[in-house]
């Protein structure tokens, strides 16, 4: 056991309290991580208002960067020393699901995860002699953490731990929506809604595979030029409403082949719809509040129009996080544009504050021990 300070949220839409709890060794599959830093994205703002329904109390945070201190039993694909980025898509790698390759559905790992428990539905955490749950089998914001080894990507020194930390989640989240989910084809037209990190990173991996046409949606104009750099071809604002005639107008009046979600709400998914094609795709990157319901026309579907979810995008982190590392070290992905900025984990009710106020994609910091 070790004593490890940690960011707990102990109650829906309260700040986090700076804590410090004991952390059990690691079981069978299960590594030791003594973090690096760590990313903060509306991932962890979605667990504090209660969008998502993990038991509390809670050890936030979903991706990072860190070294492996100590192994469990049956541990192979990782080792201690090892340089790691942290993903919440682990898998257990025999599943139905799994057994399909569709590792990011793994079931035997998202009914545990749902619920702050590790994959033997136990958890590590502990504060005095009450229980602390994970989120999403990660809980970066702790000095040290427990994680499933299909969790962990290693990686070389030569990245650095502002960009690793925040690679784990909204980057893999956007490239995979393009090139595994939907398969984007080189030469087509794709329409991006919303310009967060997730639409960013989509933006990007439209710009890598070619796309002849990439239309923003994105009501803060700060964000256009960001957006630009990564390849956005056109900005538009929906401030007021949803510019379908101006995306019509920017594609022959037949509108995108595909249109990326970010927002996933029923305005935007509906919208979506009036703005692809007919054939064309729509898919929904966004995380949907668990009781939203979306509704669209059904004359769409006749026309062959699709809609599609996108989970992780389709990832698996083993397979996906390497590639989208030789992207960055060719030169051919920015992510040093990505974050907005650190605060060191004293810090990190500032950090989601700046978060909820101006959204954006921070990193947290540790002193070491």
């Amino acid at each position: 056991m070790i004593r490890t300070k940690a960011a707990v949220l102990e109650a829906k839409d309260s700040p986090l309290k700076i804590k410090e709890l004991t952390l059990m060794p690691p079981k069978e599959r299960e590594v030791l991580i003594k973090m690096e830093a760590a990313g903060l994205c509306r991932s962890d703002l979605n667990a504090i208002n209660g969008h998502t329904r993990y038991n509390m109390p809670l050890v936030l945070g979903h991706e990072g960067i860190g070294i492996i201190e100590d192994v469990g039993q049956g541990v192979t694909t990782v080792k201690k020393g090892d340089r790691v980025i942290l993903s919440w898509a682990s898998y257990c790698g025999n599943c139905f699901f799994c057994n399909k390759g569709l590792t990011h559905q793994c079931h035997t790992i998202a009914w545990p995860r749902g619920k702050g428990l590790l994959p033997d539905w136990t958890t590590r955490f502990r504060d005095g002699d009450k229980e602390v749950y994970h989120f999403n089998l990660v809980s970066s914001f702790s000095e040290y953490t427990i994680v499933y080894e299909t969790g962990c990507v290693p990686i070389g020194r030569d990245i650095p731990a502002q960009i690793a930390s925040i690679l784990g989640c909204s980057v893999v989240s956007g490239m995979g929506a393009v090139f595994n989910t939907a398969g984007f084809t080189e030469g087509g037209t794709a329409l991006v809604i919303g310009g967060g990190a997730i639409g960013m990173s989509i933006i990007q991996a439209l710009r890598i595979r070619n796309a002849s046409n990439i239309i923003l949606v994105e009501p803060d104009e700060a964000k256009w030029n960001a957006a630009k750099k990564c390849g956005a071809m056109h900005t538009i604002s929906n401030k007021e409403k949803m510019p379908i005639e101006e995306v019509k107008k920017l594609t022959d009046d037949f509108g995108v082949d595909y249109t990326f979600d970010c927002v996933a709400v029923q305005d935007t998914v509906k919208d979506s719809f009036e703005m692809t094609r007919r054939g064309g795709t729509v898919v929904v990157v966004g995380s949907p509040h668990p009781l939203s319901k979306f509704e669209v026309p059904a004359i769409d579907f006749h026309q062959e129009k699709r809609l599609i979810g996108s989970l992780y995008g389709s990832s698996n982190p083993q397979r996906d996080i390497p590639k989208i590392l030789d992207y960055y070290r060719k030169g051919e992905l920015n992510l040093e544009g990505m974050s907005s900025g650190s605060f060191p984990l004293d810090e990190v009710n500032t950090a989601i504050n700046e978060l909820a106020a101006k959204g954006g994609k921070y990193y947290i910091t540790f002193s070491s021990r």
